[in-house]
């Protein structure tokens, strides 16, 4: 009937509708309020909470990087490898550090070889290794490879596209050397999501031991093209890791040069630098913002992963274990922690050696 006014539960529904309406919408907008309708004694009654959003507000996207040296392959390594013609297995060597790497996220090394489907194989100078190489990388648990050093170009061209393609059919990612007109590689940066948090990835070399052969690109660690590679990828992601290949062989502190590298890349847009090429372990240095939190970090060499050199301390390296997390609105922040590792070799019955990597304690590096 018209002006009948309305029953007195319908009016009840109809506001505990448009409250509960409210609560959902607020929900679905992730405000930090929720409405709660209740129905106490005929009376209803709303109420304010303001935690119900806490978990989704204060979300951290958190990702764990790892990063190891230099992974060699000398002929006694290939030789202790061989498991019969043109047969090789190099997880032996490598399985004391397969829980550790395989607890990160995102596992990258630096190989300092090339990689070829067939033999003759070759070591220091030349390097060319079997391609079984790279699928026990990937066995034991690397995600990725750093391709940017001074044996890149040590087999050529050929060498070049061997080494990818032997990665790209383990599945493994790798940056810093490239054949553009071939589609293959990648010189520039290496935009990679790990754990919902986006890394780009850069590496570079201060050259090569043998000339770059045309229409490979080797990203060179001058500022004009670092600038370059680092500005095409610096605003796609949430942090930037350079590695170069710098320094001095078997120097046990970074070069002038290697310092100022490193304060330059910081002030071009790096949150972590990870170096590699003297062989042996250098410092960490750790960056802080003004309220003494952890913003970044240089690793300046992390020494060799395995390889059968003999000079003083080539038989250690450092496996440097990154966690970057980003805040809901944004914000920041990572924890720089590093293990030590040490190459052990043993002679067998047969003159050949048996190679391993063995783990200490990882420890925060502040």
């Amino acid at each position: 009937m018209a002006g009948t006014l309305p029953a007195v539960s319908d009016l009840r529904n109809l506001l505990a509708y448009s409250v509960f309406s409210l609560w959902a919408v607020a929900a679905l907008w992730a405000t930090i309020v929720e409405f709660v309708p209740h129905d106490r004694g005929g009376v209803l009654t709303v109420e304010v909470r303001e935690d119900v959003c806490e978990d989704v507000c204060d979300e951290v996207r958190e990702a764990t990087l790892l990063f190891v040296g230099d992974i060699m392959a000398h002929m006694p390594q290939v030789e202790s490898a061989e498991r019969g013609e043109e047969c090789y297995d190099f997880v032996p060597h490598l399985r004391g550090v397969r829980s550790l790497l395989r607890g990160a996220d995102y596992a990258v090394g630096n190989l300092e070889t090339t990689l070829s489907p067939r033999p003759p194989y070759s070591g220091y100078p030349a390097f060319a290794s079997p391609e079984e190489l790279a699928r026990d990388l990937r066995r034991v648990g690397f995600d990725a490879l750093a391709l940017a050093n001074n044996h890149s170009c040590d087999r050529g061209v050929g060498g070049v596209l061997a080494t990818t393609a032997a990665l790209d059919n383990e599945g493994l990612d790798h940056f810093g050397v490239a054949v553009p007109s071939l589609m293959q590689g990648c010189s520039g940066g290496y935009v990679k999501e790990i754990a919902g948090v986006r890394v780009a990835f850069v590496a570079c070399t201060y050259g090569a031991n043998t000339p770059v052969p045309q229409g490979v690109e080797l990203l060179v660690s001058d500022t004009v093209a670092l600038r370059k590679a680092i500005d095409m990828v610096r605003s796609q992601v949430d942090f930037l890791v350079v590695l170069p290949h710098w320094g001095v062989e078997y120097a046990r502190r970074p070069t002038k040069h290697q310092r100022e590298m490193a304060a330059w890349l910081r002030e071009a847009g790096a949150d972590l630098v990870v170096g590699s090429h003297p062989h042996v372990v250098q410092p960490t240095e750790v960056w802080h913002n003004e309220a003494g939190g952890v913003t970044g970090g240089v690793y300046y060499s992390l020494g060799n992963f395995i390889s059968n050199q003999n000079s003083p301390h080539t038989d250690y390296g450092l496996a440097a274990v990154v966690t970057l997390r980003v805040g809901s609105h944004g914000e920041k922040g990572m924890t720089l922690r590093a293990a030590p590792l040490k190459r052990v070799r043993s002679m067998r019955s047969d003159g050949r050696f048996d190679y391993g990597v063995e783990v200490e304690s990882l420890c925060v590096v502040r």
